[in-house]
């Protein structure tokens, strides 16, 4: 079984590629929502071109939600998710969704975890029939536990422990969140994950996997009327548990800077990043088209004054990426990286801004305009894809945004002007909370 693990800023480049190619109306008048007596939230994206269907079920718990010390508690439990019920034991669901011709999947963020499954509709009964058993009945002995307890500890050594280009961004992150729940990570470290013992993954899965703390979207061929009467169905009769989020999530102090550097064996190539802690939509959504327009102005492709500045006429690095993501249950994530031709050179940072300030003063009316209809353009694939619009749709319902958000998307880049542009600027130099980090090669390493 392949199952992803995505942290925040995987998370937020998936996002981000999406959010920036739509367009509005037309396409939010075949997105209906409605809720379940248990409060369930179901959300259904109309597309009868092919006879398939994306099925989401987004819980609202990542990361941010584990105890102190309970660091990776969310990713085993998604893992534990396939290992059965009383009426579907061991493997079973693995085997029916393979014998539907069905493509199972899930992941875990900071902010959410999430199970789908890719199928034919006519599949829609038994796919909707196993989603609904594992919400109210996964049962889990000692043995599975620690079976998959055991793959969760070898998949942080192997995406964290044994990666230099991870640990030097999860060093980064934590210097940037500090006391705030985003400081842990998806993947728990070594001792915690080995510390987890079978009723902290019980106690989990009773708490966070109830129908009130849940998005279901289904999107492809089916109407709003054949949802309600699947979902009453199959979720409907699953007790409501009145879940009441206890998440505390703190203010960062603004004007907070900081900057890391590490030096780590098997690092080929050296590599800069700025993480800056933004408004998202549940923070100050008035504040994010302007950063949208920065991101997609600097980082949006190879024709952008940033990117031919750095990499093209001074060759001071080999390639870059700028993004912006406002999609979270707290703060959003602003991130500049590059990765450097020459990393012990001593003034990379300086060189860094003076790209950046010469991209800024490139910036007017017409680059303004162009790069937003950059944004805009796009939607044609967005509508053409049911898998990528459950994904978008879903983790915005699953960060308790407005699904209007998606109505207002144009008409909010839309009103961005230079003046808005240039104050996001600002706001990411003088207030934002930001951390600089470098990535140099070990000296005396192997590599070199």
């Amino acid at each position: 079984m392949n199952k992803k693990l995505l942290n925040l800023y995987a998370v937020a480049a998936f996002i981000c590629s999406f959010v920036t190619a739509f367009s509005a109306d037309a396409f939010f008048e075949n997105i209906n929502q409605f809720k379940l007596n248990n409060g369930l939230q179901v959300v259904v994206i109309e597309d009868h071109k092919a006879p398939i269907v994306k099925q989401m079920l987004f819980y609202k718990v990542g990361s941010i939600n584990e105890a102190i010390g309970k660091g990776g508690l969310a990713h085993l439990l998604e893992h534990l998710m396939f290992r059965g019920t009383p009426r579907f034991p061991g493997q079973q669901f693995n085997q029916i969704m393979e014998s539907n011709g069905a493509i199972s999947n899930a992941f875990t963020s900071q902010d959410v975890t999430a199970y789908h499954q890719f199928f034919d509709v006519s599949r829609l009964d038994k796919m909707m029939e196993l989603e609904a058993d594992r919400m109210q009945n996964l049962q889990i002995n000692n043995d599975d536990f620690l079976a998959e307890r055991n793959i969760v500890f070898q998949e942080r050594k192997q995406r964290i422990d044994n990666n230099p280009s991870a640990k030097f961004y999860e060093a980064l992150k934590k210097v940037l969140w500090q006391n705030h729940p985003y400081n842990r990570q998806v993947t728990g470290e070594d001792s915690e994950i080995l510390s987890l013992r079978l009723t902290d993954a019980e106690d989990f899965y009773r708490k966070y996997y109830v129908p009130d703390n849940a998005v279901l979207v289904l999107s492809g061929d089916i109407t709003v009327e054949k949802a309600e009467e699947l979902t009453k169905k199959y979720f409907g009769n699953i007790k409501s548990q009145n879940y009441v989020s206890d998440l505390s999530l703190p203010t960062l102090p603004q004007n907070y800077k900081a900057s890391i550097s590490m030096r780590l064996p098997d690092v080929k190539l050296g590599r800069m990043t700025n993480i800056y802690a933004t408004p998202s939509y549940n923070l100050d959504k008035d504040k994010i088209y302007a950063l949208e327009v920065l991101a997609e102005y600097m980082g949006g492709d190879k024709n952008s004054p940033f990117y031919q500045k750095l990499v093209i006429q001074d060759k001071k690095a080999l390639d870059i990426n700028v993004g912006y993501n406002p999609i979270s249950r707290s703060y959003g994530v602003f991130e500049i990286g590059l990765i450097p031709t020459d990393i012990e050179r001593d003034n990379l940072f300086l060189e860094l801004d003076r790209a950046w300030n010469y991209a800024l003063r490139k910036l007017d009316d017409e680059q303004l305009a162009m790069t937003k209809e950059k944004l805009l353009a796009d939607l044609i694939y967005l509508e053409d894809n049911p898998e990528d619009i459950a994904e978008l749709v879903g983790y915005i319902a699953a960060a308790d945004v407005d699904l209007q958000e998606l109505k207002n998307y144009e008409k909010g880049i839309n009103q961005v002007t230079l003046k808005d542009v240039i104050a996001a600027v600002s706001y990411l130099q003088n207030e934002a909370p930001q951390v600089s980090g470098i990535l140099y090669q070990l000296k005396g390493d192997r590599n070199e």
